[in-house]
């Protein structure tokens, strides 16, 4: 059975995934994998298959790397679900995607060995494979450069292969079935890897037992390094907070020669990774202070104003934007700003409760993925043309014009209001779909926006 899947999943992806720009097909290939393993394991843990619907809807809006690493997130965790039967709870669930993907070669290893087996008769097979796997997969790849490298080795190749269907095409294509193969068989092996997927990385540890294994250390992070560092970071980071509330709140005057703009860019991204090194070392200096209540509330002190130089950071650059413009680094400094401002929250929530390190890791970690999560689904290109173009910023035409095709319905609005071409050399290209499986959302929407545009010159 196992085999027959197997070879009906190939055809499957030699269908949708050769030689196609992936998109829509890769989405709709990782559910039917998935809903075989889901067969073959039982009919046990469907809702594998769900949550990994979800991981693969940023695919469906757009094929990017972040969308891919989603797509390969949804079939670890989905097919982890799968395996385990039921809702493991979060952390095991992660556990088994990462033991998945650990354990797959050494499935499908094990697998191929004991299928081909009883060929070599007395023949340590174990031995041969592990043997010759790295030479010859390492230089399959090496080949497969030098055939694109090298047109002479690839002429006289084609002068070799002279049979139709051994034409050099044809061994790119039997080289991805097996590769495919291999990637797909632990998803049709979930039940002989489920006790294997039950198994834990780590114990779990109790908030009193943190604190007891640090609390006694000596050296260069103890009880008293950590409780002086508190008091000269809160010292520094007020008299910061202090300045900040004068020249940016206050309407203090800046230094002659200098404006708000500038004095907001200067501050902006170092101000950012103090805060990040702040988050850290409130982290590591918890459970130096965690018995100790005066020492807390100096750490929730610090922390605060922690936050407070956050939101410095957010309104600095927020100045810098309204004078120069928005930038893809600043408008993923805007999120990343906001995320760390969200972690620093939980930080003091972590202090306050009691909770242990790995408590605040694993949220900070789901925050983190989370926010990625969601601007899978911004067009950052469209996000930045629109503002720009309808701003009194500085217009820098070759910046906007480099943008990708999201751009491009806001370029062609601010041509049809303004009665003047913006682009003269360079231009986003509007998206094409080469058939269904290239088919992306956000595309399919620029697509849309522009024949409307096209049609009645309407603002969107």
């Amino acid at each position: 059975m196992q085999i027959w899947a197997l070879i009906g999943l190939i055809a499957l992806a030699d269908q949708m995934i050769w030689q196609v720009e992936p998109g829509l097909s890769l989405a709709v290939f990782g559910i039917a994998v998935l809903a075989v393993g889901y067969v073959l394991a039982g009919h046990q843990g469907a809702g594998g298959i769900g949550v990994a619907a979800v991981l693969f809807l940023p695919l469906v809006e757009q094929m990017q790397a972040l969308s891919v690493m989603f797509w390969l997130a949804g079939m670890a965790l989905g097919a982890g679900w799968i395996a385990l039967a039921r809702w493991p709870g979060l952390g095991r669930l992660m556990t088994a995607g990462a033991r998945l993907v650990l354990s797959a070669p050494r499935q499908v290893l094990g697998d191929a060995r004991e299928l081909v087996q009883p060929w070599f008769f007395g023949v340590d097979l174990r031995a041969i494979l592990l043997g010759w796997a790295l030479p010859l997969g390492v230089g399959a790849v090496f080949v497969m450069l030098l055939l694109d490298a090298n047109p002479m080795i690839e002429n006289g190749l084609n002068a070799v292969l002279k049979l139709q269907w051994l034409s050099l095409v044809m061994v790119d294509r039997m080289v991805f079935w097996v590769a495919i193969g291999a990637l797909i068989w632990p998803f049709l092996a979930l039940r002989k890897m489920r006790e294997r997927l039950k198994l834990q990385f780590f114990s779990e540890r109790r908030p009193e037992a943190e604190n007891r294994s640090v609390a006694g250390r000596s050296g260069f992070v103890s009880a008293g390094s950590v409780r002086r560092s508190l008091f000269l970071f809160n010292v520094v980071f007020a008299l910061q907070t202090g300045m900040d509330a004068a020249y940016l709140w206050g309407g203090a005057r800046l230094p002659d020669g200098m404006g708000y703009a500038e004095y907001a860019h200067r501050g902006a991204y170092p101000l950012l990774v103090m805060a990040l090194m702040a988050g850290g070392f409130a982290v590591l200096s918890r459970p130096f202070v965690a018995q100790n209540r005066m020492l807390k509330a100096v750490l929730l002190v610090w922390i605060a104003q922690t936050v407070l130089l956050v939101a410095s950071s957010l309104y600095r650059l927020d100045l810098y934007i309204e004078v120069f413009g928005l930038t893809r680094l600043r408008l993923a400094a805007l999120v990343w700003m906001g995320v760390v401002a969200a972690g620093l929250g939980l930080v003091i929530w972590q202090v306050v409760r009691g909770f242990t390190t790995a408590w605040l890791l694993t949220r900070v970690a789901i925050l983190g993925v989370a926010v990625l999560y969601f601007v899978c689904f911004i067009s950052f290109d469209r996000t930045i043309a629109r503002y720009n173009l309808s701003h009194d910023v500085p217009q820098d035409v070759y910046y906007l014009c480099s943008l990708g095709a999201g751009a491009l319905p806001e370029i062609r609005q601010y041509e049809a209001q303004s009665g003047q071409r913006f682009c003269h050399s360079d231009e986003p290209e509007a998206p094409v779909f080469g058939d269904w499986r290239e088919w992306g959302f956000r595309d399919w929407r620029v697509q849309r926006n522009l024949a409307e545009i096209s049609n009645t010159g309407a603002r969107l």
